[in-house]
């Protein structure tokens, strides 16, 4: 990789980095996904630091190209983003139900208590 592509690669991932801090700091995103993608950039910028890691971890896979090696990485990075994402939608639709719920049968208990009196 060439260097001024990997300073490039460095500065958006500083960018990005800087962009997360500040949602965390707005708690506009969680402690616990800004670990995933903190997680994801530093492993980026080792592999952009280092770029023969990215040819060993390749060869040691049996994938022939690096790139290669690096689009497997990042999808199955995104598919762990996509399944803890429909696991905690499925969660919060859960208790979305459930206090719709709850929330019926206060109504209907206020309602009744409204025409006993």
């Amino acid at each position: 990789m060439l260097f001024l592509l990997r300073m490039f690669v460095l500065a958006i991932l500083a960018l990005l980095l800087v962009f997360i801090i500040m949602l965390l700091r707005k708690q506009r995103l969680e402690l616990k996904y800004c670990l995933v993608w903190l997680f994801a950039i530093i492993f980026i910028a080792i592999l952009c630091i280092f770029p023969n890691l990215l040819d060993k971890l390749s060869a040691l896979l049996g994938i022939g190209m690096p790139v290669n090696a690096f689009f497997l990485i990042c999808i199955a990075f995104l598919a762990c983003i996509s399944i803890s994402l429909t696991i905690v939608v499925s969660s919060l639709s859960s208790r979305l139900r459930e206090l719709v719920q709850n929330l019926a049968i206060q109504e209907k208990e206020l309602e009744n208590d409204y025409k006993e009196q």
